[in-house]
């Protein structure tokens, strides 16, 4: 079924500040750096859902760099769609496995090493809103190369 969404304008820049932030007490290996333009747009959304989006990624970049480093949240505004990407400094995703992070229960081999909790719902649920959102996910990564992860929302102009 298609999720329903409880549409309201989202200023997706302050809430990946606000994500991040919970996160930061949590990890102290971690440098979590938030880059959006000033001009970032505000859509239409639902901004409990996407959070959860947010919450995934940047939790799995967390769980999936576990010697610290850098994860970067940012923002890019498309002349039609606003653009976020988590990237991480972590131990990265197969290339034949990248196709297949978002299915339901999926865990992967980045599994077998890293015991980490989580029942491989998050990607899928994350896909699944930015999808009702008329938007698209998807994933860049290398072996130990880190992961990034970008989602794209589209908005009006008139939001501006």
């Amino acid at each position: 079924g298609v999720l329903p969404l409880e549409m309201d304008q989202v200023a997706l820049d302050a809430l990946a500040e606000r994500v991040v932030n919970r996160f930061r007490t949590q990890t102290q290996i971690h440098e979590i750096v938030v880059n959006f333009p000033s001009d970032f747009p505000v859509i239409e959304g639902d901004s409990g859902r996407l959070e959860q989006v947010l919450d995934n990624l940047v939790s799995n970049a967390i769980k999936y760099s576990p010697k610290g480093g850098r994860i970067m949240v940012s923002g890019q505004a498309l002349p039609d769609e606003a653009l976020v990407t988590v990237s991480d400094q972590g131990v990265g995703i197969p290339f034949e496995e990248q196709s297949r992070v978002f299915e339901r229960f999926y865990r992967g081999v980045r599994e077998h090493h890293q015991r980490t909790p989580g029942a491989g719902l998050g990607l899928y649920l994350a896909k699944a809103i930015v999808e009702a959102h008329g938007g698209r996910i998807r994933v860049e990564s290398g072996p130990m190369k880190g992961a990034s992860f970008s989602f794209a929302i589209p908005y009006q102009q008139i939001f501006k």
